[in-house]
């Protein structure tokens, strides 16, 4: 049986109120393993694609060749990838916890994997649904390292109850200036708004809402890496999705049908919906 992870907060109580919790148990000893072996191969294969020092996907690209202190070391959709990443994305657990947040059955939208080894920048506050554009409901993430996030390697900040709050849109012209590394669409918080570090534990899978505010820091050490798994979800009542997230899963593997969203959302028609 899953069990929440109460030394923080609690799913039931927590979450609608703070925009995510931590919950402990859901992959077992050896599919943390796999899922380690699995992306610990991939970088050594022919065909591994990071994002290249210009700024393109492209094939191949090590992960040697990606300048870390201006790059996210990163798998955008390792699902599409192989077959084996499914098992996790797709899994029971991740499914029923989903379930009990978003009070439906949840739809995949996305996976990721980062690496982010010693020396790696952090990344921008950001929403991720400024991204993703589901309509009517935001998305909802699910992050589980494979290390232990803390804030010497990095681990993510957030604003606790942001997500209660609309998408931040850019300010043209206006520079970002908190935890930015040159990738937050933030360039204005709201009033009293206070990130949190929220250390997470190998294992433990942290869900957060697609409106909350959140970033992480550097890797600041110097042998530690953080390796997270991560997919993005929406509910099954979900009308569009920006196009970049089709096709559209359920928790079953299923393809399902779900409207591209190709403007800006709420934004406007300059800041369409995109991989992040």
């Amino acid at each position: 049986m899953i069990q929440l992870y109460q030394s923080r907060l609690d799913a039931h109580s927590a979450y609608p109120q703070q925009g995510y919790c931590v919950v402990d148990g859901i992959f077992s000893a050896s599919e943390l393993q796999d899922m380690e072996d699995f992306f610990e191969n991939y970088r050594n294969r022919e065909d591994t694609v990071f994002e290249s020092p210009d700024g393109q996907w492209r094939k191949p690209v090590k992960l040697e060749e990606v300048d870390k202190t201006r790059q996210q070391v990163r798998v955008l959709h390792p699902h599409r990838l192989d077959p084996r990443v499914l098992d996790w994305y797709l899994h029971p657990g991740i499914a029923a916890v989903l379930e009990r947040l978003l009070g439906k059955p949840a739809l995949g939208a996305q996976t990721m994997f980062y690496y982010k080894p010693p020396g790696s920048k952090g990344q921008g506050m950001h929403q991720d649904n400024f991204y993703l554009l589901a309509s009517p409901a935001a998305c909802i993430g699910a992050w589980t390292p494979l290390d232990d996030a803390t804030e010497e390697n990095g681990c993510l900040w957030v604003v606790p109850g942001s997500h209660r709050g609309a998408i931040l849109c850019p300010e043209k012209d206006r520079p970002e200036r908190w935890l930015n590394y040159g990738d937050s669409h933030i360039s204005k918080f709201p009033r009293g708004a206070h990130p949190i570090p929220v250390p997470v534990l190998r294992g433990q899978t942290l869900f957060f809402h697609g409106n909350l505010i959140h970033g992480s820091g550097p890797n600041r050490s110097a042998t530690r890496w953080r390796r997270t798994f991560i997919g993005h979800y929406v509910d099954e009542a979900t009308e569009s999705l920006s196009k970049f997230y089709h096709p559209v899963l359920n928790m079953r593997g299923q393809t399902v049908s779900v409207a591209p969203h190709e403007g800006g959302g709420p934004c406007g028609g300059g800041w369409g919906g995109a991989q992040h």
